[in-house]
């Protein structure tokens, strides 16, 4: 698993001037739109030989150390039919084998991009939240 860290200061500070059910809801999107660039390269990076490990390659959320955390990787996915546990060794290489890197050099390579499709998801993604939560406050108080 590879992982990598973009310092968005700025954006972080914009976004916790919102709910925090929006702020989640927006930055999970966020992170997986993100994720699923790098997913795409390692999957053009990848050497084919039976395919097997190309169609293995996916997005998984992972379970944050921190609480404000939103974390998914990318890697080849194990069991099922296109069990792709050997990948580590084509990345990383074996005793017998060299290695033939896939996921950091995509990691590498989509930096830019994984940033620019990431703002846009935000900058998309916000103006319907807070429709939603302006919405949702009408609904409350003709309600109440």
């Amino acid at each position: 698993m590879i992982s990598a860290t973009f310092d968005t200061k700025k954006l972080i500070e914009t976004l916790q001037t919102l709910p925090k059910n929006i702020q989640k809801n927006v930055m999970a999107g966020a992170t997986l739109a993100g994720a699923n660039v790098v997913k795409e390269e390692a999957k053009n990076r990848v050497r084919v030989k039976t395919g097997n490990l190309k169609a293995s390659i996916g997005t998984t959320r992972r379970k944050a150390k921190g609480k404000n955390e939103i974390v998914f990787s990318v890697s080849p996915r194990k069991g099922g039919k296109n069990d792709g546990f050997y990948g580590r060794f084509i990345e990383l290489g074996t005793s017998k084998m060299t290695a033939k890197p896939f996921l950091r050099p995509a990691l590498e390579s989509s930096q830019d991009e994984v940033l620019q499709v990431t703002k846009q998801y935000i900058a998309n993604r916000l103006p319907i939240e807070v429709q939603k939560a302006k919405q949702w406050q009408k609904v409350m108080y003709i309600n109440f």
